[in-house]
């Protein structure tokens, strides 16, 4: 992979007042290049996207605002626009912490990581988009879209491809109408920062839409959580916070979505490393028994 070069002075340009700004290269995302700038005693996420451009990155702007505004623990967006020299950036203050991915590595995940989590995301939940709602045939359209997507490119085979369109399809109706929430849909090790004294903050919300809650726990569920008390610790405050009742199709609802997203991950590959189809497969196969 090419090492990405910054534009030094272009990027003081976007941060006057800081003096000498040192730079260092972010892992980088499938279409960001991302950089840690410090100057003044202050540090800043600088991200850079020149494939979906200043438009994705105004809409991720407003998402990341829009959390805030709801009492969300995420990074403060400075600025957002198109630089001459940079091109579509977006900037944002830097926030001390250890990614959960981190802190894993590091030792363990504290049992209070757990409420901490489930408290910030069902904030993020809190209001119903008004008049947006899933339905039976909303959902069975998204199936059908998905897959005849993947029949494009010939990545699926046709008899698991019909498997998942009969799973999916009954899980679609017996859903039945669910309001549509503001979600982060990428809430995985790398995007969940751990503060100190344990307060909880949420990255990168690049994928952010409106959705069914549930979505947002398929990849908590895959990647994050080890035990069904951690979970019961996650959900127990997430519907609490909420000031709700327990979804009572919550599990059949969290299963549409994790077959979407296992579906998805075939079109993201293809896209990136065609080498990882294969364990794709192999996923779904395990999904559908």
């Amino acid at each position: 992979m090419t090492t990405p070069v910054l534009d030094h002075a272009a990027a003081s340009r976007l941060i006057p007042g800081t003096g000498t700004l040192s730079a260092r290269p972010l892992p980088q995302g499938r279409f960001n290049t991302c950089w840690h700038l410090a100057g003044s005693g202050r540090s800043y996420l600088l991200k850079l996207n020149h494939t979906e451009g200043e438009q994705h990155l105004r809409r991720l702007a407003v998402a990341m605002t829009d959390a805030a505004a709801r009492g969300v623990a995420v990074p403060r967006v400075l600025d957002v626009g198109h630089d001459r020299d940079l091109g579509p950036y977006l900037l944002q203050e830097w926030i001390e912490g250890q990614t959960f991915a981190e802190a894993r590595e590091a030792g363990g995940i504290a049992p209070d990581v757990w409420p901490a989590l489930g408290r910030q995301i069902a904030l993020l939940h809190t209001e119903p988009i008004p008049g947006a709602t899933a339905s039976p045939d909303s959902r069975t359209r998204q199936l059908s879209d998905l897959l005849a997507r993947l029949g494009e490119h010939a990545l699926i085979p046709d008899g698991l491809a019909e498997a998942a369109r009969l799973r999916g399809n009954l899980l679609a109706e017996r859903l039945c109408d669910h309001p549509l929430v503001n979600t982060h849909q990428d809430i995985h090790p790398d995007n969940i920062l751990i503060r100190p004294g344990g307060q909880i903050a949420l990255l990168d919300f690049d994928h952010a839409t409106a959705a069914e809650d549930a979505s947002d726990f398929v990849k908590i569920d895959r990647w994050c959580l080890t035990s069904p008390e951690d979970r019961r610790a996650l959900l127990d405050v997430y519907w609490q916070q909420r000031a709700q009742p327990v979804d009572p199709m919550f599990e059949q609802r969290l299963a549409f979505h994790r077959l979407v997203i296992h579906l998805s991950y075939f079109l993201y590959w293809h896209g990136r490393d065609p080498t990882q189809i294969p364990g794709c497969t192999a996923a779904l196969r395990d999904e559908l028994e």
